[in-house]
């Protein structure tokens, strides 16, 4: 199990962070000058392919390390939009170079900084030295047993992402299996009835409001990560040895005729792939164990008499067609999250038709 973590580049000399500047600005023009190629071109990470890039001042190691991680998003963009039966856009790459032990040794430091780390830059044969110092979550994990720190990083404008290898933990076999349903009036119900994140809503429109690549549309996107890394940590994980949630690929595109215009409006802001991320970290910090199921009808079947009914939902209320029940269609979805992810762990009760038995 790999964690990530961010230490900073602030300790860096001026004319160090301008070698990383200029460094990071020739990888990125060989990356997308790559994936440009290779969007129309057959190519591989070949002697071929590499030579179709002359005019730079990378080196031929950082020439190939840029072709690998275009390889990589040519491939991920098509394979996404096959899977979504869409058109495939070709990606354009902005982000941190990802580097391994050829590039970047990273050693203990000395006095007032806690690391060094030697880079590669675009002088042949030369490294620089960064000083930098360990952060909140990465004295965290370097403090689990038997973990260790991964020699290489991805390297951005302002900081350092590095890799901490840590032993796979084993799951839990205590606690109770709880069922989250995700949605826009509230970003998390579950299974026991309870809500978490009924602002998000508010977030979302906020951030619709926001001149696109402007400061404020900045701001209200780092709230919104923040604020969902907020209600994730708000789950009762101490409690739980399973987590069951829908699977959710696709669902921003409106397959389904009922998800038009107003429908995908709504959901524009909202980071599937964000949450469940989240939820997949916390899930491995705890021990616990995530489930993914199919969510076809889940707010749409009776969590008492099990009949599917599209009607039987009204916005937030739920109303059963056939036996009368009635409660909240989230957490009506959460529970039907909830039967699922039972079924595939090899438990059949239900809290809720033992409660109506009752």
């Amino acid at each position: 199990m790999r964690r990530t973590v961010k230490v900073s580049l602030d300790f860096a000399t001026k004319s160090k962070r301008n070698q990383i500047s200029g460094l990071l600005r020739e990888y990125r023009a060989a990356v997308n000058f790559y994936i440009k190629y290779l969007w129309t071109n057959k190519g591989s990470l070949n002697k071929e392919t590499l030579a179709v890039l002359e005019n730079t001042r990378l080196s031929e190691r950082y020439k190939s390390n840029a072709l690998k991680q275009a390889l990589s998003l040519v491939v991920s963009a098509k394979k996404s939009a096959k899977a979504l039966k869409t058109r495939a856009g070709m990606p354009v790459f902005k982000g941190g170079a990802i580097l391994d032990a050829k590039f970047v040794t990273i050693e203990d430091g000395a006095k007032s900084f806690d690391l060094v780390v030697k880079l590669s830059t675009l002088r042949k044969g030369r490294r620089i030295t960064i000083p930098t110092r360990h952060t909140k979550m990465s004295r965290k994990w370097l403090g689990v047993v038997n973990s260790k720190l991964v020699q290489g990083c991805c390297l951005s404008d302002d900081s350092l992402t590095l890799f901490i290898e840590i032993p796979e933990l084993l799951m839990k076999t205590r606690g109770k299996i709880l069922g989250l349903d995700m949605g826009v009036e509230k970003l998390i119900s579950d299974s026991d009835g309870n809500f978490y994140g009924t602002d998000f809503k508010e977030i979302c429109k906020k951030i619709r409001r926001k001149k696109p690549g402007s400061k404020g549309k900045a701001r209200a996107l780092s709230h919104r990560k923040n604020y969902i890394g907020m209600v994730v940590n708000r789950l009762p994980w101490g409690e739980v040895h399973t987590i069951g949630v829908e699977d959710l690929r696709g669902i921003k595109k409106g397959k389904s005729p009922k998800r038009g215009k107003n429908f995908r409006k709504a959901m524009a802001p909202w980071v599937v792939r964000q949450v469940i991320s989240r939820i997949e970290n916390k899930a491995s910090e705890n021990r616990v164990r995530l489930v993914k199921v199919n969510p076809a009808y889940t707010s749409q079947t009776c969590p008492v008499c099990r009949t599917v009914n599209s009607g039987s939902r009204k916005g937030e209320k739920y109303l059963c067609a056939v036996c009368g029940y009635a409660g909240d269609s989230d957490t009506v979805g959460a529970h039907n999250i909830f039967v699922r992810t039972c079924g595939s762990v090899g438990r059949l009760e239900s809290p809720m038709l033992q409660k109506k038995a009752g």
